[in-house]
């Protein structure tokens, strides 16, 4: 009997029913030798559950010898009194222990039960026998199957069930492939990682691993962190996430696992330094938490294996959770008594759980823990792709075929419906030939780094690992950190020679080395929809519901103007006279379709028509003829092909909660050849309205010689101007909502007749809009096709040119300046007095709300924002708000970001300057992480096309700011070419400029903006710039300058004026000739030769001179 109650003492994960317990709470005293173990109840004063006092019973002298008053504490009983503990202190060591040992642990439960100190009824000792007898049978209890152990990673990844890691890494940026090699060598189903360090400036795509979702609680100060990294075949939701000032980060999540096993994970990290009030306050959070199980892991920094944790042990006794962990995490070989156990795996679930494993620390000084749960895994379904096989494609037989085919069969077809029919059957059976459709399974993807042999250099520190544990030798604790320092060195050095090799390789290969480099950000899985959304307050994981749920709210944006209640009264718009001009299409010939068909990207994928462009575009010549002869029936039937309407859309998240479906932005793939066709008639359609000069003058979007930096510098001219002519400038900043998406196809057919449009030609576009369907489709899985009853289609050619038409009598009426580009739309006023350019914005504002509505467009109130440029800040309070026709107030700001510039009401530029530098910084940040995978050519490619061109853009919009604020730009320049030369930090720019090849970026801009103002001399830019320059006329005195091309400089009263386009554009061009003394104009090319070589002249380092 003594051994039958040893073995169900042996086994506190024993789960006891509650009639058991309630036979048990019976006990008065049961003898086991010398030692026994006796339960008292204390009866409670209102009759509630009473709480159990644990005792530790000697027989022989009939005295307790231990007693515990914890609620729910356990018992450790051993013959040596000088070695009875709280169960709690020597939960570690609880699996080491056998049926032969002569430690057991008892658990003790509430209950109900009268108040008995001890009782000797033999009637209840036979009793409590029986009830053990029943549990134990002939064999010992039996807990479930036994919790497998893992010695090694690679133990862990042939595991049955969910497993979990934890790593604690102290800056997880940086040691981002160590922690995909984790992931790799575990495939751990949820990585929890502590100390993460990353703050807002850190994406989630630098920190991605593939196949991997990631959740964070950042810490709004340096240091600590939590992020949990979930494999996207599971859904998971936030259920809580925290961050209290130098106590403790937590993130919970609700993890489905199946639709009948939800597990709540809990990842926390708790500050070394936290004050005693992080307990209690964890705890409540803990507590809040609505779970059936819980599993929590994390760095709590609460010393498991010391007295100094008993209050935290405590608290996870009163939540019932048990720690898995048993081996110190931060092992110490030569003090192993300073060794310490603060990485834990908490749950209230232990039964369900393996032994926790403890893996080598080769990330900080905290060892890697793991644990697996038992359960059955869902099925990861094997991602199939399909495409053509090309390994025997011969493009020279295919294209031959293709010609030798007879297509007169399909010319003889009246029908553009039937004529597309015959041509796409018969192209699609002669590719089938040359390059048949496969199906092949795509496997999940290492590193491409990662070698076997680095591979097998884990696994023997793993090994190596293992046996220190073991022997506690301190020869083989120094072979692992031999080994351990070895892989370190390793990893970075495999890394950086396979990137080195490949990108020096293809230098000369643009598509396969941004390929290469892309392949640095570890993020090349494409869009894949996430592991839930949201909808009308519902949590949607099922797939193909998410695909509809994502279509449904696309397809929604046409009817955003009719889901609105308007309230206030629109007059009717002014009506211009219909242009003279008749337009009609012309038909095209062989030779322009074929050399559209040339223009084609082979690298892009195919559309609903699944002709992908790679195999049109090779057989352009073959297949010019028939589809000239489908593209001109088109357009004399009035109709395109069904099949051409439809279009693929692929969900694009912006930035924000992955499950809000509004942070999504629609990415349409439209049939190939339905592109070619749009764009052979764009270029007609262009050609007739630049030639009858159609379009506003102050629309510079999708036109040719106009820009967002032509617009933005027009814009800022007209307010320098009157701030210079000390008067007040107020500029409204219109956004619209959805806008290509609202277009009203009535009213955009009325458009096309009012410039010109024939009836047939109105009549196409009209066919052309109607009936167009779409659905979501990513990867292989796509939505239901759903009709779109507005807008003009994304993605197009013609939609851009037909949403400018919509729009082109956006300024007609309007006294006041109105620029627009595209939809992005500035209204501005100026006056002598601050309230009369706000009434007068307002009035204009009204004007242009009317058109707004019959335009059926969307104004949003919440974006829409005004700003007031003056020189007496004092006269901008207690102003008359601007307000919409609905009554919405619109909002004074100080900084908007108008194309692309950030625009401040002093116009100094330096919000925009700052800002600019700081993203540059980030991208920085990470070009130093890759710097010894690139070789110097490589260096120099990366940051030509990715980092000049962001200094690049709007540099001319600017160049007049202050030395100041342009500094912060050259600083992180110099960072750029630090990061090329791989010079120290200490380089005199001089240095770097000389080693680089590069100007300053002062002279770089100089050159942007000298460049400018030659094309404005030239006629190549818009005219609302050529407007601002005038040639200077002859003077009638004899002077050494008077041959020379000379600009008039206006006269100005301020700095503010000088800022001007009209006027520094005049003043640099002038004193430019005094070295060029250009007597003629010469051209372009010419003009940027001469640039070059100044530009060379004035390079040369002067700074030690």
């Amino acid at each position: 009997m003594a051994k039958v109650l040893n073995t169900f003492l042996q086994s506190p994960r024993q789960i006891i029913s509650r009639a058991e317990i309630f036979f048990l709470l019976t006990l008065a005293l049961y003898s086991i030798g010398d030692f026994g173990i006796a339960v008292a109840l204390r009866e409670s004063d209102d009759s509630r559950p009473v709480n159990p006092v644990c005792c530790v019973f000697h027989a022989g002298t009939k005295t307790f010898i231990h007693e515990c008053h914890n609620a729910y504490a356990s018992v450790c009983l051993s013959d040596n009194p000088n070695e009875l503990l709280h169960l709690s202190c020597v939960m570690v060591l609880q699996k080491n222990f056998t049926i032969n040992s002569t430690i057991a642990f008892l658990k003790t439960f509430p209950s109900l039960g009268p108040s008995n100190a001890v009782c000797k009824k033999p009637q209840l000792q036979r009793r409590l026998i029986f009830l053990l007898l029943l549990i134990s049978g002939n064999i010992p209890p039996n807990p479930g199957p036994d919790s497998p152990t893992f010695s090694t990673p690679e133990d862990f990844k042939s595991r049955n069930g969910l497993g979990f890691i934890h790593l604690n890494v102290r800056s997880l940026l940086p040691k981002m492939d160590m922690i995909r090699i984790w992931a790799i060598s575990t495939e751990a189903d949820v990585i929890v990682v502590s100390e993460t360090w990353l703050n807002k400036s850190i994406t989630d795509f630098d920190i991605h691993i593939n196949g991997y979702n990631v959740f964070r609680a950042d810490r709004p100060k340096r240091g600590g962190g939590i992020a949990i990294y979930i494999k996207t075949k599971l859904n998971a939701k936030v259920l809580l996430q925290t961050s209290m000032a130098k106590k403790f980060e937590l993130l919970a999540l609700d993890l489905e696992i199946s639709n009948s096993l939800h597990i709540t994970l809990v990842g926390c990290y708790r500050a070394p330094s936290a004050d005693g009030s992080a307990l209690p306050s964890l705890m409540e959070l803990l507590s809040s938490l609505k779970y059936n199980e819980v599993v929590i892991i994390g760095d709590l920094n609460w010393n498991w294996l010391q007295a100094v944790s008993d209050d935290f042990k405590s608290y996870c006794d009163s939540l019932n959770l048990f720690q898995l962990v048993n081996d110190p995490t931060r092992p110490n070989p030569k003090f192993p008594e300073k060794s310490s156990l603060i990485d834990l795996i908490l749950t209230n679930s232990p039964s369900k759980y393996s032994t926790a494993a403890v893996f080598a620390n080769d990330i900080s000084d905290h060892c890697i823990i793991a644990t697996s749960r038992n359960t059955k895994m869902p099925k990861t379904k094997p991602h199939i792709i399909i495409k053509r096989n090309v390994k025997q494609f011969c493009e020279q037989s295919f294209c031959q075929e293709l010609y030798e085919f007879d297509w007169h069969t399909m010319m003889e077809i009246d029908n553009v419906e039937r004529a597309w029919s015959y041509f796409h059957n018969e192209f699609t059976k002669i590719l089938d030939r040359h390059a048949p459709i496969r199906h092949y399974k795509v496997k999940g993807r290492n590193n491409p780094w990662f070698s076997s042999d680095l591979a097998n250099q884990l696994h023997e520190r793993n090994v190596a690992w293992a046996k220190a544990r073991h022997s506690d030798n301190a020869s083989d604790w120094l072979a692992f950190r031999k080994l351990r320092n070895a892989c370190t060195t390793a990893i970075r050095n495999v890394k950086s020679d396979h990137f080195l090799k490949n990108t020096t390789e293809n230098l000369n290969n643009p598509s396969k080395f941004w390929k290469i480099v892309k392949s640095l950000n570890e993020n090349n899985s494409g869009i894949e929809l996430p592991s839930s959304i949201m909808k009308n307050t519902c949590n949607i994981t099922d797939k193909t519901e998410m695909l509809l749920c994502f279509n449904e709210h696309f397809v929604s944006s046409g009817s955003l103007f009719n889901s609105i209640k308007h309230s206030a009264e629109y007059s009717l718009p002014v009506n211009h006279e219909d242009l003279i001009h008749n337009f009609s299409f012309s038909l095209f010939t062989t030779s322009e379709v074929s050399e559209a068909l040339k223009l084609l990207d082979p690298t892009k994928s195919a559309g609903p028509d699944d002709l992908e462009p790679y195999f049109i575009k090779a057989a352009a010549d073959s297949i010019a003829l028939p589809l000239t002869y489908l593209f001109n029936l088109s357009l004399s039937t009035n109709t395109i092909p069904h099949a051409w309407k439809s279009a693929y859309v692929l969900p694009l998240l912006k930035g924000g909660d992955p499950t809000n479906l509004n942070n999504y932005r629609p990415i349409s793939k439209l049939p190939i050849l339905a592109k070619v066709l749009e764009g052979l008639i764009s270029v007609q359609l262009k050609e007739f309205l630049i030639s009858n000069n159609i379009l506003s003058p102050s629309q510079s979007g999708f036109r040719k010689q106009h820009s967002t930096t032509t617009a933005a510098l027009k814009v800022l001219n007209d307010i320098s101007e009157s701030l210079d002519d000390k008067r007040h400038c107020a500029a409204l900043f219109i956004d619209l909502s959805k806008a290509f998406d609202t277009v009203d196809h009535a009213v955009l057919k009325n458009k096309l007749r009012s410039i010109g449009l024939s009836e047939h030609s109105v009549g196409w576009f009209a066919n052309y809009l109607s009936d167009r369907t779409q659905c979501v489709k990513v990867q292989n899985q796509k939505s239901k096709f759903l009709k779109v009853s507005a807008g003009v289609p994304q993605g197009s050619i013609l939609g851009p040119l037909l949403f400018t038409i919509y729009i082109n009598d956006l300024d007609k009426g309007i006294i006041d300046n109105l620029h627009l580009y595209a939809d992005d739309t500035i209204l501005y006023t100026s006056a002598l007095s601050v309230e009369l350019a706000i009434s007068k914005l307002q009035s204009a504002f009204n004007q242009l709300q009317n058109t707004f509505y019959h335009l059926k467009l969307v104004l949003n109130s919440n974006k829409t924002k005004y700003m007031l440029f003056s020189k007496s800040k004092a006269k901008l309070k207690n102003l008359l708000p601007i307000t919409t026709k609905e009554g919405h107030l619109i909002e004074l700001v100080t900084e908007y970001k108008y194309l692309g510039i950030l625009i401040d009401d002093c116009l100094t530029f330096k919000p925009h300057i700052q800002k600019l530098a700081h993203r540059l910084k980030l991208k920085l940040r990470f070009y130093f992480r890759i710097k010894s995978c690139l070789s110097f050519e490589a260096r120099k490619k990366l940051v030509t096309a990715t980092f000049m061109s962001v200094l690049d853009f709007g540099d001319v919009v600017y160049m007049n700011a202050s030395a100041d604020a342009l500094h912060a730009l050259d600083t992180v320049f110099h960072g750029a070419l630090r990061f090329i030369t791989n010079m120290r930090s200490l380089t005199h720019h001089c240095l770097l400029y000389a080693r680089v090849g590069w100007p300053s970026l002062s002279q770089r801009r100089l050159k942007h903006w000298y460049l400018l103002i030659y094309k404005c001399i030239l006629g190549l830019v818009p005219s609302y710039l050529q407007q601002l320059i005038e040639l200077k006329s002859s003077s009638s005195y004899s002077l050494r300058s008077q041959d020379t091309v000379l600009l008039s400089v206006p006269r100005v009263r301020t700095e503010m004026g000088k800022k001007a386009f009209r006027f520094a554009a005049a003043q640099f061009w002038n004193e430019l000739q005094k070295d060029f003394k250009l007597k003629e104009l010469i051209s372009l090319g010419s003009f940027k030769k001469l640039l070059n070589e100044r530009e060379t002249k004035l390079s040369n380092c002067k700074c030690f001179i």
